[in-house]
Formats: structure tokens, sequence, C-alpha cells
């Protein structure tokens, strides 16, 4: 199988990345040191999530070319949730376990194909995890969708003599079982090339997705880069994600969704064969040449790229408390229309729309929201293997409490196909609006300002010409 997303090169026209600009002129250190330490201490709770960051305020190098992180509303949804508390499980090549834009938000994953650790050696992987949930606020690199959720590498493909991801669909499968078990809430499968790209039997695949999702787990999958052909997920209780470009247009290498049951669109750029800031930006291995002098990421297309778009976007809207149910409903009735009115065999119910999808939510509780590991799920039905053809068990009841349907106000969306169920039906009694926040914030804020006050008046009065 070759990766959905192809690998770039170097282009040496990009426009310098966005970078802090610091203040360099002199202080007084007498008369700025307890005003610094009380702006400071304000500036990291800012930077460190308890408040939020200023619009445009990229503390991230390369977050200026993310546009698709703006394409989808993320960092409006940010305001509201981040991920925080969900574990998304890259079913994939590993990932780069030392990158210094994903270290810190990596929980305990494990290798199906030499049974070490989950080190990705052909790159596809590491740059799958840094769009679903890189490190955003800390300086370097990227911002993932959702940058609170923890990333659950599972390695299923290797890289074979020329540097291509190759795998079997037992691992893959054995992979899915594997994260369930470990509590994963978002299965990221960017694998389409690999397993249905022509349609065909898929040896316990179909069976594993459909388990995952009775298990209360949101399988994703990429549908493919076979731009000739549909995904072939007709009746797969997963997310089949399709792949547009920075103008809502279909890229011209992706599959169409089909007739999958949740189909939707997401950026996954262009398909240039150069560096292009048209692609996604996202981590890389380090020992890879990369885009420049950018040691560490590098720009892909494929849906290989979008499908990790949507399964942020999931993680986000469980963590504020959605089900798995609700979570697909409501990403697939807040989608903007794309192609033909009403769902379509290309871009499903649209282009992923997470800032409407999270609108008139209410904010998570954080004093009461338990790691997602902590929680046991549910046992396999059928037997405790990977044997093929094991039978589903039954869908999730029909969610209650928060709407699945577009935000107050909005127009109902379109209705699915006649026979097939409908994902954007509204569910009764919609929340009231959001939660007032805690004044605390504000009064943080408040005290980094008095602390720059007294700084500038100890610089000032430091500089006086002393009196007689």
């Amino acid at each position: 199988m070759s990766r959905s997303g192809s690998k770039t090169r170097p282009d040496s026209h990009r426009a310098p990345p966005l970078a802090i600009r610091h203040n360099d002129r002199v202080r007084s250190r007498e008369g700025f040191r307890a005003g610094a330490a009380l702006a400071s201490c304000g500036l990291f709770l800012a930077v460190g999530g308890l408040l939020p960051a200023p619009a445009g305020a990229a503390v991230d190098p390369l977050r200026a070319k993310q546009w698709a992180l703006d394409v989808i509303g993320a960092p409006r949804a940010w305001e509201k949730a981040t991920g925080r508390g969900m574990t998304i499980a890259v079913v994939d090549s590993g990932v780069d376990l030392g990158h210094e834009d994903l270290e810190a938000n990596l929980a305990s994953g494990h290798d199906f194909v030499e049974g070490g650790e989950p080190q990705d050696d052909c790159g596809h992987g590491t740059h799958v995890a840094g769009i679903a949930a890189a490190v955003a606020g800390n300086g370097v690199g990227i911002a993932g969708v959702a940058p609170g959720a923890r990333i659950m590498p599972v390695r299923v493909l290797k890289a074979d003599s020329t540097g291509e991801c190759t795998g079997n669909t037992a691992d893959v499968v054995r992979g899915i079982e594997w994260a369930v078990d470990h509590g994963a809430r978002v299965i990221n499968l960017s694998l389409a090339d690999l397993l249905k790209g022509l349609g065909g039997a898929d040896s316990g695949f179909s069976a594993a997705l459909d388990e995952a999702w009775a298990r209360g787990a949101i399988p994703v999958v990429a549908a493919g880069n076979d731009y000739i052909l549909s995904s072939g997920y007709a009746d797969d209780h997963a997310l089949v994600v399709t792949a547009t470009t920075r103008d809502d247009r279909a890229a011209r290498y992706s599959s169409g969704v089909g007739e999958a049951m949740w189909g939707i669109a997401a950026p996954g750029g262009v398909g240039s064969l150069w560096c292009d800031d048209d692609d996604i930006w996202s981590t890389y291995l380090r020992s890879e040449d990369s885009c420049g002098d950018q040691v560490g990421y590098e720009t892909l297309a494929g849906t290989s790229m979008a499908a990790p778009m949507v399964s942020g976007a999931a993680a986000v809207l469980l963590s504020l408390g959605l089900t798995p149910r609700q979570t697909v409903d409501r990403l697939l009735a807040t989608a903007k229309d794309l192609g033909a009115a009403g769902p379509d065999s290309d871009y499903g119910h649209g282009r992923l729309d997470l800032a409407r999808a999270v609108a008139g939510l209410p904010r998570p509780d954080r004093s009461a929201s338990p790691s997602p590991s902590a929680s046991p799920r549910p046992a396999r039905s059928g037997h405790a293997g990977s044997a093929p053809g094991v039978a589903p068990s039954a869908s999730p009841p029909p969610p209650a409490g928060p709407p699945a349907g577009p935000p107050p106000g909005e127009p109902s969306p379109r209705t699915a196909s006649p026979g097939r169920p409908s994902p954007k039906a509204h569910a009764p009694g919609g929340p009231s609006g959001p939660k007032r926040g805690s004044s605390a914030p504000f009064i943080l804020a408040g005290l980094g300002a008095v602390g720059l006050a007294a700084g500038v008046w100890g610089r000032w009065r430091t500089r006086r010409p002393p009196t007689t």
C-alpha cells in the first residue's frame, strides 16, 4: 500500500514563519522585578490554557501556515474545549516518540509489527498524529485540532525498502481492538489504500469498526486516494472522510465518500509535488529531510490528512460531554454543504465545521472530568480473538441530552437520502446556552496588567534624577 499522503519536496520560496517578538529594551532590575513576576504569572496562565489566548496570538511558529484550522473554525472552538481528557488512537505507522510537538500528549501505545515501542519509521503516523492533537502554545511547530487530547500510537505499518508504509489487515484489526480495550475514544484509520480502496473483502475490518462503535469508540476512516473510485464503506459504523482544498473544492486525488452512512469532508491539501503551503503542515520524522529548515515538520496531502481533522473534532465534542452518537450526529448536522444540495457521494454531509459544531454547547465541568482510561469498556461480543467475521453487537441507544442538530437559530439540516438513517435528526431539548465562566481568569489578567504597570512605574522611578 502506498500511504494516503505523499511526501513533498522542500520549497525555498515559502513565507517566513510567524515568530514571537521580544522587547529588547533594557529594563531596570530593581524597579521591574515585582511587576515582571506578576506579569509573567498572568502570561504563563494565558499560554497554559487557563486564560483564553487573544485572537490571532499564534505562539507556534508554523501556526500561520495551518490554514485548515481556520477553515474548520478550530481556534473558535478552542475557546470552549480542546479535547482534554479524550484519547485518540492513531492506528498507523507509529509516532516519533521523542518529537517536541507530540511527546507531551502521548499516551501508552503498542507495536503490532515488531513488538517493541511504537516508533514510527516512515513518517506517516507522525504526520497524522500531529494534525489530530499536536501540542499547542508551546512555542514550537504547529497546533493540533484537539491540542488537549492524548495520542495513543498503535503501530500496524512499517517502512518497506523504498520508505513507503506497508502492513496487513490482520494487524490493523488487532490494533483497533487493542486501542478500544485501552480506553481510546476515537480511532483514526488513515489506511484506506491498504484496506478497502477497491471495496473488496476486508478480512474482519468492517466487523472491527462495528465492534469499536458498539463499545463506545468512534472510528474515523480516510476515504482513500483513488480519485476514480468511491470509498466503499457503505454500511460501516465509521466517519468516512474525503479531502478538500483551501477553497472547499474536492481534492483532485481524493476518493468520494460513496454510499458511506456517515460521510464527511475535511481539508486534505491540494496534492502538490513540492513543499506547498496549500498542503497540510504537520509533525514529521526528525531524521528525515523536511521542508527547508523546518526539521521535524513536513507538508503532505491526502485523505490521510483529512481524517485526523475529523478525529480531532470528534475528541473536542466528546470532551464537551456528548456521547459518541451525539458527536457523530452533530458533526454531520453542522457540516458546510458542498456540491449538490444535501448529502452526496462526493462530500457526504459536507465539510467539517468545528466552530459551528460546538456553538450552543455548554462548557465542560472540569471538576467532574474523569480520565478516559478510568472508564471500563464493555466486553467484546464473541470471543477475545481477532478472527474475521465477528458479529458486531447492537448499536448504542439513541442519544439523550445535548442536541445533535445545528446551533439554535440555524435552519434545519438537509435530510439524508430515502431509506437511510438520518444522522442529522434533532434530539429534543437543547441546552440553554453556554455556562458563565469563573471570574478567576479576569482577576489573573488584572494582576498581570497591574504587574506591568508596576514595572513601568518602577523603571521610571529608578531613572529619575536623585533629589537633594
